[in-house]
C-alpha cells in the first residue's frame, strides 16, 4: 500500500497535536489548555435579544492571547424566538475589532451565537481519512 507512512503536506501535520481542552459545568462554555496554568476558550454559545430590529453590539474589543475576536472567529447565528419580517445577518468588523448583530426588519427576535476562535481557516484540501473511506488524496486512486 503506498499511501502508509505518507505523511500530508503542506501547512497541516502528518500527525495532530494533542491538545486539553475542558468544559465548564456552569457556562456553554469548552477552554483549550495552554499549559502552564493558562487556558483560554475557543468555544461557546451565546444568546441575545434584537430589539425592535435594531443592530446589537455583541463582542467589542475581546482579545484572547492575542487573537482579536472579529478576525479570528467563526460566528454561526440561529434565531430561536421571534419571527423575523426581514434578514438577521452578523457583521464584522476587524478595524475596531466589534462585531454586530445586524436585523433588516422591525420584528425583535432572539437569536443564540454560537463561536468558535481559530487564528486561521483550515485547508480543507488536504485532510483525508486514514481508514477504509473518502476522500484521499488523488495520487493514492
Amino acid at each position: 500500500m503506498p499511501q502508509l507512512n505518507v505523511g500530508q503536506t503542506g501547512t497541516l501535520r502528518s500527525v495532530p497535536k494533542l491538545t486539553k481542552i475542558s468544559a465548564d459545568d456552569n457556562t456553554r462554555m469548552v477552554f483549550k489548555n495552554m499549559g502552564n496554568n493558562h487556558a483560554y476558550p475557543f468555544m461557546w454559545g451565546s444568546t441575545h435579544l434584537i430589539s425592535g430590529g435594531a443592530d446589537t453590539v455583541v463582542a467589542s474589543g475581546i482579545k484572547f492571547h492575542g487573537l482579536e475576536l472579529a478576525s479570528n472567529c467563526n460566528v454561526v447565528l440561529t434565531v430561536t424566538s421571534g419571527t423575523p419580517d426581514g434578514y438577521v445577518y452578523v457583521e464584522k468588523d476587524s478595524t475596531a475589532n466589534i462585531i454586530t448583530v445586524k436585523s433588516t426588519g422591525t420584528n425583535s427576535v432572539e437569536v443564540d451565537i454560537k463561536w468558535m476562535l481559530a487564528s486561521s481557516d483550515p485547508e480543507i484540501d488536504g485532510l483525508y481519512c486514514s481508514g477504509m473511506g473518502k476522500p484521499f488524496p488523488s495520487q493514492w486512486q
